[in-house]
Formats: C-alpha cells, sequence, structure tokens
C-alpha cells in the first residue's frame, strides 16, 4: 500500500492557523483536525447535541491523541515558503514590464492579494497555478523521500 500524494498535497495546501494534518502510518491515510476537535477529545465534551460528522471528527482526533506514535506531522504551509516560490517564478517571466510589475506587487502588506491581482491582469494566473502546483508536488515528494514513505 502507498500513500496517496496527491492526500497530503491537499492538506499540505489546505493548511491553516486552525488545524493540524497528519500522516497515520499504520493505515497511511491523511487526516486533519481542526483546533476544536482536538480541543474537544481532550476534554471529553459532551457531543450528545453534535451533528453525527462532528462526533466522528472528535473520536478521529481521540484516537489520535491515544496513539500520536502512528502519527507522523504533514509540513505547514509554511514549510512550503509560497512567497520565496513566487520569486522564482517572476525571475521566470520574461517579459521584463511584466516582471517588474510582479515584482513591484509582492511588497509590503497584501503582497499576496496584490500578486494574484496582477497576475490576472497580466493574464499570467494558468502559467502561476500550473508552476506553483509543480513546486507544491516537489516538496511533497521531497518529504515523502525524507520521512520514507513510498507514495503514489
Amino acid at each position: 500500500m502507498k500513500v496517496k500524494i496527491d492526500d497530503i498535497i491537499d492538506a499540505v495546501d489546505f493548511d491553516s492557523d486552525m488545524s493540524e494534518s497528519f500522516l497515520n502510518t499504520k493505515t497511511e491515510q491523511v487526516c486533519m483536525f481542526t483546533d476544536e476537535e482536538l480541543r474537544a477529545a481532550e476534554n471529553n465534551v459532551d457531543l450528545s447535541d453534535s451533528a453525527e460528522w462532528y462526533c466522528e471528527a472528535v473520536a478521529s482526533a481521540k484516537y489520535y491523541l491515544e496513539n500520536q506514535d502512528d502519527y507522523l506531522s504533514l509540513p505547514e504551509k509554511y514549510d512550503f515558503n509560497e512567497y520565496r516560490i513566487i520569486e522564482k517564478f517572476i525571475a521566470r517571466v520574461v517579459i521584463p514590464k511584466q516582471s517588474e510589475m510582479l515584482s513591484q506587487s509582492i511588497h509590503g502588506k497584501g503582497a499576496f492579494r496584490r500578486f494574484k491581482t496582477v497576475l490576472e491582469k497580466l493574464g499570467l494566473a494558468d502559467e502561476w497555478y500550473k508552476y506553483r502546483g509543480q513546486k507544491l508536488r516537489e516538496f511533497v515528494e521531497f518529504w515523502c523521500k525524507e520521512n520514507k514513505i513510498d507514495f503514489e
């Protein structure tokens, strides 16, 4: 059995400050727990009035807490360093005016939003997302190899 690399890619891409993602090394399944689910599992919160999906999520979080040795933390989105990937993408843009506009867009507060706006304006969004997806896949493949995880 091999880990589905797309599941790890999705987990890294979906990462947020309010959740954690793991690989269950026994089942080779990727799982994500929100901070709320983990707190509920730690504190044995009464779930009698909760939705079924939430009860299942808390039960999975509880299992994780009781079996942490079976889990490997997945890299966080910040480990991917998207800002550096943006800089590398801009360096590949061959039209100087476009490169200059993109470079100016990534400085200061709101850089990611401005960068995406300029990409759309220049018609480079598809090229960016393809490049970003390729770099994210390479990042996850490297992580898998470092952690001796077979993937497909």
